[in-house]
């Protein structure tokens, strides 16, 4: 089973931007000597407490500084940029770091309606119907011809790279696994994301795939929000500010992740403790020792037909996120 991490960069409570990427590439460079088989940058903009805003540059810096773990963006928000400098950017990148290179396949805007306009430079760009841009931007990364007459009369540059970057399809309602499989791309569904999807979707993906010069078979990737200890005491002492930043995201308002400490004065309503219940029910959200969250991992993968796990750990304390990561590795590869 193959193992990733998806992140925010979200700073903790009282840490700067430098503290944030200090911590991210001590744990980066931990995971990729570990055996971690991927690290995922999201795009994420007007948010002072997210900073991965340019996944692509935080992507590049990190392949550069690793030696075995894909880097890549999950994802790229395509409806803000030219299909030809997504394909350049991808395709550079993987002329750099052959075979390392995941170009994640975003299609939500990654920001509220005044990022989204500046990114446009004033213009009005259509949130719907993005597949014939993807489609545009695959075929221009594989060095075919795109059908958008604008994007055909030039080519992606570099020409020639020695492997493609691995293109994923970002989701998490399900209603992009069938433009996955007919595009013959990964399919990364977002569970974390606390939206319930039938386990038939995950099935009509492999069903329906036509193979591609990306993947050959159909690969499904699922990412969770998971906090992992070595006893139920260390669980017990990581979980609530750990469940701070699912309950945030109830109140749509981002958080710097708090201390222990503090999480234990701030207040939560019982209709939030009920919510999360409910997400920890549904396998949103996971907590518990080794053992136990390795029982429903195992579960989900033989539900879902998991090809590679995810994990989203907003854990406070470095060493307790970095632990919470060796347990999840420990859990296959014992």
């Amino acid at each position: 089973m193959k193992l990733a991490v998806h992140d925010l960069l979200t700073k903790n409570e009282g840490e700067t931007t430098l503290d944030v990427f200090e911590r991210t590439k001590d744990l980066v460079i931990a995971l990729d000597e570990l055996g971690y088989h991927r690290y995922w940058f999201a795009e994420h903009h007007g948010s002072k407490d997210h900073i991965s805003s340019a996944p692509e540059i935080l992507a590049a810096y990190f392949a550069a500084i690793t030696k075995n773990i894909h880097t890549g963006t999950g994802g790229t928000m395509v409806m803000h940029y030219s299909p030809l400098k997504i394909a350049e950017v991808f395709k550079t990148l993987s002329a750099l770091a052959p075979g390392r290179i995941d170009f994640g396949i975003g299609r939500a805007p990654g920001g509220g309606p005044n990022e989204i306009l500046a990114l446009a430079q004033g213009n009005y760009i259509p949130q719907h119907d993005l597949y014939p841009k993807i489609e545009d931007i695959l075929a221009m990364i594989q060095g075919d011809r795109p059908k958008e007459e604008l994007y055909a009369r030039t080519q992606a540059i570099p020409a020639d790279i020695p492997e493609l970057p691995e293109p994923w399809m970002l989701g998490s309602t399900g209603n992009s696994a069938l433009k996955a499989a007919e595009m013959g791309v990964g399919y990364s569904f977002a569970k974390f994301f606390s939206i319930e999807t039938p386990k038939e979707i995950f099935s009509m993906y492999r069903d329906r795939f036509q193979p591609s010069a990306f993947f050959k078979e159909p690969t499904i990737s699922v990412s969770y929000r998971v906090c992992v200890g070595d006893t139920h005491e260390d669980v017990k002492r990581m979980e609530k500010s750990f469940e701070l930043m699912q309950i945030s995201s109830y109140r749509q308002a981002f958080i710097p992740v708090p201390s222990y400490e503090e999480a234990e004065k701030m207040n939560v309503t019982p209709q939030e403790l009920a919510r999360l219940a409910q997400d920890y029910e549904k396998r949103f959200l996971i907590k518990g020792t080794k053992e136990e969250v390795k029982e429903i991992l195992l579960d989900e993968i033989n539900t879902y037909g998991i090809d590679e796990l995810m994990f989203y750990s907003p854990i406070y304390d470095a060493k307790d996120r970095l632990r919470n990561y060796e347990l999840l590795y420990e859990m296959f590869n014992e």
